[in-house]
């Protein structure tokens, strides 16, 4: 932040030194901290991002720039004199963001434990406090503001200066004419000329800043310009000045700096003061910033580009799991440069291998481009490093631009010896599944890691950036260069084979060196919170099982799906001859406003609602206008074939590995913030199970030659765990004797014997058993259940009167999510809901409907992961073929040979049950098949 040595405002390196009077914008420092980082989180949930890029700032400004003075200058509440010369002053503003005003307080606490001084007057605003201590500054004295508003840079010149703190860069009046054409003293007469938009300040309107600039230039001020505008040539301009003349001078007034303002506090009172270090501690403990924790017990705040430490991971060697981490070490923090060393002959990599022997941890980079599919391929090549300075590149896939490369079947038996055996390292990744993958192709079963960045990132903060360069910013005060800053973006970025291994080999070091940097505060975290339960017996191991399924694979039958295909175009062509017919002409189907036109101005359906381009005609509203109408049903009809087809049938053949006659999805486990597992290539969450058209796609998921699928599915587990929080009597008793559910809700909301419950009616409670504990309204349910809302409400209002336990469960979910800003499933995963405090009603119940989401869905998401890996090391225990292949929500489909399946249905259903004691049994449906469908 310091300026360069050819800067002529730099401190020079004789004669006495410059004093040097600070004055911080501090609106203007918050708001681009709080843009420019991802939205942070403590961990009570509350947003933290600009706090965390002012602490950072004002560490970095009184370390660099060691002043004399400093103050922080503040706009006071009520507004300033400006809104009496014009009442709409400022009056278009948009709403401050809600995450950003809470951290308003925040950031006073931090400015008062820094002991700096604010400057806050009644009726003038920050601007006009500046200007008056760059005014009133001793003789002799420098001034730096710290801002980057356009507004102060009229006040440049001399012994003034800005500085823009986020892009480390100085403002004298050079750039100021650079960036405006005229030269600081000239552009208070320019900013009048063209207005503000953002202050709702006029201007002339018809003239933009570079006319502006070259008028001024001509005529010298505002003033005279006025006075001459009717010698203007410029039509346009001429007539504006003439027009506008009265605008251009208020303008003006409400543009110019008051250097006059009465202060509290001269320059000899605003001398720095040590920080109240406690204070600090106590609010970066509160704030989750734990690097700046250290800093404080460490001693002095030291840069964040200091000499590398060792990190504050311990390791189970057996495991390989975090068992611990020390929170008196201080943080890695990475040294401006990482060593790095190419690797391009097995001599070379033996070496590396050796110098890595008693890494602890090792970081594992690898370095490739994101491919489709969960089957993977060798990458342009991989980072292996043991400590944050120096780090070794094994480029394995590199278009050769110069240098020799090993092939990875050369490479893979040196590596072996980092991760599987005696000698293997504890080891840390971004991504573990795709390094055991690559691994496992090669044969080797890598051990566990001792810590995975990106899920122990996702752990702490679901809603946070689990990339490196986010995370190096937030925990290390870091600049970290993305994969895409180095290939380029769009269409025409390179390959990852396409760069040099050098420079490829230098980006994946600073990787390596922040990963390894990384792990103490994220342990630290992991383990503050709760979290290392979850992380060690569930989310670490669970990589292991997922990279396995990946691997593994799974069959379809492409003459079924071809055959499916054709059958749905007819289906297809037959429903939009309905179409045709229904809406008297024909027209585009997927067209939305062609769609409108019909609906509502052909058939004269009422508009449900509207969007910015015009009336809606999404899901939700032809099912509402399907109750009027034959067509909209029809329409619904169509578009779900079409996506089934597009999105299913046609897709999955093209998606066969040539290699193994099979496709292979990528399952991802940070892709829900309440844990659920997400797939890709193809999306085999979201094959829908409750119409015959999706249930068909799963007859074409079959299992290899000779052998069987089995299917084994949750039985009403989110039920079961609604059961289970609310100690519900009736509930649990339904459960404990095996009855069905929905039916003895059926009985009981209605008064009625099981026996006496009809189809209707039981179809009625299971939209309410579901529908109520996720929040939904008497409306939402009145619409699926096609009743009127009356009656619904009085549905609801008797369920709550029965189920009394769940009506409290409810309540008390809300309640202490609010009270702590998260949630926390059974099995300790945390989500935190920042809106759950919102000012704003829709905001604030979304939120609250969230919460009770997580802790239900959340939960059987943890149970299903956490059922997974017993039932993989299962398997390995009693030696059986038998493969797991899919997770999709609340089921687990294998594939094994048919003598296998007694053994395979007896060892599933038991894990399955058996995974964790709840309040009610949990229950597992298993069965098999020649397809998925018959297995389900």
């Amino acid at each position: 932040m310091g300026a360069s040595s050819d800067d002529p405002r730099a401190q020079p390196s004789y004669g006495p030194r410059v004093p040097r009077l600070i004055v911080i914008d501090a609106a203007n420092a918050l708001y681009r901290a709080f843009f420019a980082l991802p939205p942070l989180r403590s961990p009570s949930g509350a947003p933290t991002g600009a706090v965390l890029g002012f602490a950072n700032m004002l560490r970095k400004l009184v370390r660099e720039e060691k002043p004399d003075a400093i103050a922080v200058a503040m706009d006071p509440r009520g507004g300033s004199f400006r809104r009496e010369l014009f009442p709409a002053y400022k009056a278009n503003r948009d709403a401050q963001p809600e995450d950003l005003t809470a951290q308003l307080p925040v950031a006073r606490e931090l400015i008062d434990a820094w002991k700096l001084a604010v400057l806050e007057v009644p009726g003038f605003e920050a601007d006009d406090v500046i200007a008056t201590l760059a005014r009133t500054a001793p003789a002799g004295w420098e001034v730096l503001i710290v801002s980057s508003d356009k507004d102060l840079m009229q006040l440049v010149g001399g012994r003034v200066a800005l500085l823009d703190s986020m892009k480390d860069k100085r403002i004298g009046p050079a750039e100021v004419a650079q960036r405006f054409g005229v030269l600081p003293d000239k552009l208070l007469d320019v900013r009048a000329l063209v207005g503000d938009p953002s202050d709702n300040i006029p201007g002339v309107k018809g003239i933009g800043e570079k006319g502006a600039a070259a008028l001024i230039t001509e005529y010298g001020t505002l003033e005279n310009l006025l006075e001459h505008a009717a010698d203007v040539k410029a039509k346009k301009a001429r007539e504006a000045l003439l027009a506008q003349a009265d605008m251009a001078r208020l303008s003006k007034r409400l543009a110019t700096l008051r250097d006059d303002v009465p202060l509290p506090l001269g320059v000899d009172a605003l001398a720095p003061h040590a920080p109240d270090r406690e204070a600090l501690r106590e609010l970066y403990k509160r704030l989750g910033f734990v690097r700046l924790v250290e800093e404080l017990d460490a001693g002095e705040p030291s840069d964040a580009t200091a000499g590398a430490r060792t990190s504050a991971v311990r390791t189970d060697a057996a495991a390989g799991a975090v068992v611990g981490a020390s929170p008196a070490l201080p943080i890695a923090s990475a040294a401006p440069e990482v060593g790095c060393e190419v690797l391009r002959d097995v001599e070379a990599l033996r070496a590396a291998v050796r110098a890595l022997a008693n890494a602890d941890p090792l970081a594992v980079v690898l370095v490739g481009d994101d491919e489709p599919g969960g089957l993977p391929s060798v990458p342009a090549g991989i980072a292996l490093a043991g400590d944050a300075a120096r780090a070794f590149y094994l480029p394995l896939a590199h278009d050769l631009l110069g240098g020799a490369q090993l092939a990875f079947s050369e490479a893979s038996a040196e590596l072996f010896a980092l991760f599987a055996g005696p000698a293997a390292r504890p080891w840390l990744a971004l991504d573990t599944k795709r390094v055991q993958s690559l691994l496992a192709e090669a044969g080797c079963e890598a051990k566990l890691p001792a810590l995975d960045i990106q899920l122990a990132a996702f752990l702490v903060d679901p809603a946070g950036s689990s990339t490196v360069p986010a995370l190096a910013q937030q925990l290390l005060g870091r600049e970290l260069r993305a994969f895409e800053d180095l290939t380029g973006r769009g269409a025409k970025a390179r390959a990852a084979s396409a760069l040099s291994a050098e420079e490829a080999g230098a980006w994946a070091a600073q990787q390596a060196s922040a990963l390894l940097a990384l792990a103490a505060p994220l342990a630290q975290r992991i383990f503050a919170d709760e979290l290392e339960p979850l992380l060690r017996d569930v989310e670490l191991p669970l990589t292991a099982v997922l990279s396995a399924m990946e691997r593994a694979g799974v069959r379809v039958d492409e003459l079924k799906l071809a055959a499916l295909s054709q059958q749905y175009e007819r289906d297809l062509v037959r429903i939009e001859g309905e179409i045709y017919a229904l809406a008297g002409e024909r027209f585009q189907i997927n067209s939305p406003r062609q769609l409108a036109v019909v609906l509502f101005e052909k058939l004269k359906l009422p508009a449900v609602k509207k969007t910015k381009t015009g009336l809606s005609t999404d899901e939700s509203v032809l099912e509402q206008l399907s109750e009027q109408h034959a067509l909209p049903a029809s329409i619904l009809a169509y578009r779900r074939l079409a996506k089934l087809k597009s999105t299913y049938v046609d897709a999955l053949p093209p998606l066969v590995n040539a290699k193994t006659g099979r496709i292979h999805p990528t399952f991802n486990q940070i892709g829900a913030a309440t844990g659920r597992l997400s797939s890709t290539h193809p999306n085999v969450q979201n094959i829908p199970i409750r119409s015959e058209e999706g249930v068909r796609i799963r007859e074409a998921f079959v299992p290899a030659e000779g052998m069987r699928l089995l299917s084994a599915d949750y039985s009403q587990v989110e039920l079961r765990i609604v059961a289970h929080y609310s100690g519900d009597e009736s509930l649990i008793d339904a459960f404990a004797k095996g009855e069905d559910v929905h039916r003895r809700t059926a009985a009981e909301v209605n008064a009625i014997e099981p026996a006496d419950v009809s189809a209707d009616q039981r179809a009625h409670a299971k939209a309410i058993n579901f529908g109520i504990i996720y929040g939904s309204s008497a409306f939402g349910i009145a619409n699926q259940l096609g009743i009127a809302q009356a009656e619904a409400q009085a549905t609801i209002d008797r369920y709550f009167a029965r189920y009394r336990g769940v009506r409290r469960f409810l309540d008390e979910t809300i309640a202490a999510a609010g009270e702590a800003g998260f949630v926390r499933t059974l099995l300790g995963r945390r989500r935190y809901l920042p809106d759950l405090r919102s000012r704003n009603r829709a905001l604030r119940q979304a939120a609250e409907r969230m919460a009770v989401n997580t802790v239900i869905q959340g939960t059987a998401a943890d149970l299903i992961k956490k059922a997974m890996v017993e039932v993989q090391n299962a398997l390995r225990d009693a030696g059986l073929r038998a493969r797991m292949l899919l997770q999709v929500h609340d089921e687990l489909v294998f594939e094994a040979p048919e003598a296998e399946l007694p053994a395979l249905a007896t060892l599933v259903k038991s894990r399955m049950e058996g995974v964790y004691a709840l309040a009610v049994p949990l229950v597992a449906d298993v069965g098999t098949g020649k397809n998925w469908r018959e297995a389900h």
